[in-house]
């Protein structure tokens, strides 16, 4: 039985609002989770879990119908679903009050529960949110026995308010296969076996590296599973060294030069380390104006010459901290105090 898992398609989502390509990114969910709709099609795909946050908040009844008519090009797949922390079930949710068609199952309820499809010979497991946070361990109590089927569980959580679970606990369940959704990197937690579909697309510049879909097969030999990226957009950090003589034009032109060889799909996150003239201000904001770059993160600190600062303020409170911190083992966080203390005193 071939099928494909999905999780967090957040449509609804408006990514990177405050930049001109914002409305771009504001269509690249719905054309990822159409994509995949043909993807399915195309391979003849029996099965499609859909593992929590379809939506990116409390769906609309267009945005349900349009949903529903995606649905409606793969008669012949089976569509299993949840709602997840962001489209969770509450008392005003469409969810409530929609009907989908003959093959979408959507497993509302708060406690587990199952759906037998018999023409595929499998029972999905699963359970829907009721609200935004469940701190609650409501997957470590699934009590399942081995039968001539494939069971499948379709999961929502793994963070302190999000359900939390064991994933070495819930690899020994006799699940033939694990569809997780909620974190949004993907990754295969047991190979084969229990998998995190991650985001369908990114929804901010922190979740960085490829995104998209896994696709497996169930068979006498067990399951095997494969990722496949979708590159409508993938965020990538670009780690700028910074020293005394680097100037605002000297980081534009490095990375006007690394953003033009860069796949055109790719947006950056751009973060600048090292030491930089503590009589220079870099215009981050200037930066972050540049074409394709989401962010400017600084994480320089000033170049201070501390043995000279030392002896022309001995006698004064600046003398006294820099002695203090350097008698300190010396250590990431010491770093940061003594620069940012001196940068501090020096102002005032």
């Amino acid at each position: 039985m071939k099928f494909i898992h999905i999780a967090d398609v957040h449509l609804g989502v408006k990514p990177d609002k405050d930049k001109p390509w914002a409305k771009e990114r504001e269509q690249h969910s719905w054309q990822a989770f159409t994509d995949v709709i043909t993807k399915v099609k195309e391979e003849q795909v029996q099965l499609l879990l859909i593992a929590g946050n379809l939506f990116h908040r409390q769906p609309l009844i267009r945005e349900l119908k349009e949903v529903s008519r995606q649905f409606s090009r793969i008669p012949q797949t089976q569509v299993a679903l949840i709602a997840g922390d962001c489209d969770y079930l509450g008392p005003n949710s469409c969810y409530q009050v929609f009907t989908w068609g003959e093959n979408v199952h959507f497993l509302k309820d708060k406690k587990i529960s199952y759906v037998e499809l018999e023409g595929l010979s499998v029972k999905v497991y699963g359970l829907s949110y009721w609200r935004k946070e469940i701190t609650s361990r409501l997957y470590d109590d699934i009590q399942i026995k081995k039968e001539d089927c494939y069971q499948i569980l379709l999961a929502h959580g793994g963070d302190r308010e999000h359900i939390p679970f064991q994933a070495g606990e819930l690899k020994k369940s006799a699940f033939d296969y694990v569809a997780l959704g909620h974190i949004h990197k993907p990754m295969q937690m047991a190979e084969n076996q229990m998998v995190m579909a991650g985001a369908l697309q990114p929804i901010d510049c922190n979740e960085a590296g490829e995104h998209g879909y896994f696709m497996g097969e169930l068979g006498e030999k067990g399951c095997k599973v494969d990722f496949y990226p979708i590159k409508y957009c993938e965020y990538v950090s670009l780690n700028l060294k910074v020293n005394q003589d680097t100037t605002v034009e000297d980081l534009k032109r490095v990375m006007s030069e690394r953003i033009q060889k860069a796949p055109a799909f790719h947006f950056f996150k751009v973060i600048l380390t090292g030491f930089c003239s503590s009589h220079i201000t870099i215009d981050t904001e200037d930066l972050a104006r540049m074409e394709r770059v989401v962010q400017v993160v600084n994480r320089c600190q000033p170049d201070y010459d501390f043995e000279k600062l030392k002896l022309r303020y001995q006698q004064q409170i600046l003398g006294r901290y820099i002695e203090a911190l350097e008698k300190m083992p010396q250590n990431e966080i010491t770093k940061k105090a003594l620069c940012y203390g001196v940068e501090a005193l020096l102002a005032e």
